[in-house]
């Protein structure tokens, strides 16, 4: 599998310009809020096994009109890891990607599991409807195969800024205290689930309600294919 993923990489890498958007979110005049769907290349380039499918997501989510060139991502030195954990929230969560890139980079290199941590507890503060944890899940992946790679860093963390927060759900949230156990097969669900239980949080609690909201509010599994090879995947 491995030889596979980085066979993968390598492509990713080669349309990694064209594989951003400009924007996730867009409003007009009238406050009209169009929102775009996140790209799923990186996600079906670690967990679906069949290369069809993902070669064919690859193609689809090229998209020259989006192309967004690309700067390497500059290391920052002497800053402590709690620093580097305070600065790459705020700044994702304000929608920096100039910045965030550079501290989720140097967090990732200087401890990794803070890194996975980090990015995972702000893929759970988000609109369960999103697909940061799925994210979070592909680059924690790749990482601990590969390493880090500056242009996949960049394309996650580009998503996490850039699909601006919604963070009315963790705002409203009530603090349960069961186990969510019972979770249909719905990706987003898994993912978050997932991702809720790779590590303790501060939130948990809260993250568990918004979890139950979302089976409550959402039960239907996808008929998208690539959705439904990447679930395959990562709910065994």
């Amino acid at each position: 599998m491995i030889n596979k993923i980085q066979e993968r990489v390598a492509k990713v890498i080669e349309s990694a310009e064209i594989l951003d958007k400009r924007a996730y979110l867009t409003i007009d005049s009238e406050g009209v809020i169009k929102r775009k769907c996140a790209n799923l290349t990186i996600p079906a380039m670690v967990f679906c096994k069949d290369d069809i499918i993902f070669y064919e997501t690859l193609e689809k989510e090229s998209n020259k009109v989006e192309r967004v060139k690309e700067k390497k991502i500059d290391r920052l030195s002497n800053v402590s890891i709690d620093k580097l954990k305070e600065n790459f929230v705020k700044l994702v969560i304000k929608g920096d990607l100039e910045f965030s890139k550079k501290y989720g980079k140097e967090l990732a290199l200087k401890d990794k599991e803070e890194f996975f941590k980090t990015l995972f507890n702000l893929a759970l503060m988000d609109n369960i409807d999103f697909n940061k944890p799925l994210m979070a899940l592909a680059i924690r992946e790749i990482v601990n195969t590969l390493g880090w790679i500056d242009e996949i860093g960049y394309l996650v963390i580009s998503y996490f800024t850039k699909q601006r927060y919604d963070l009315n759900g963790l705002e409203c949230a009530i603090e349960l205290e069961e186990e969510v156990d019972e979770v249909p097969e719905v990706l987003e669900l898994i993912a978050y689930k997932k991702v809720l239980e790779s590590y303790s949080y501060k939130n948990e609690k809260k993250y568990k309600s918004i979890l139950l909201q979302g089976i409550k509010e959402k039960k239907e599994k996808s008929n998208d294919q690539v959705k439904n090879e990447i679930l395959n995947s990562i709910k065994l």
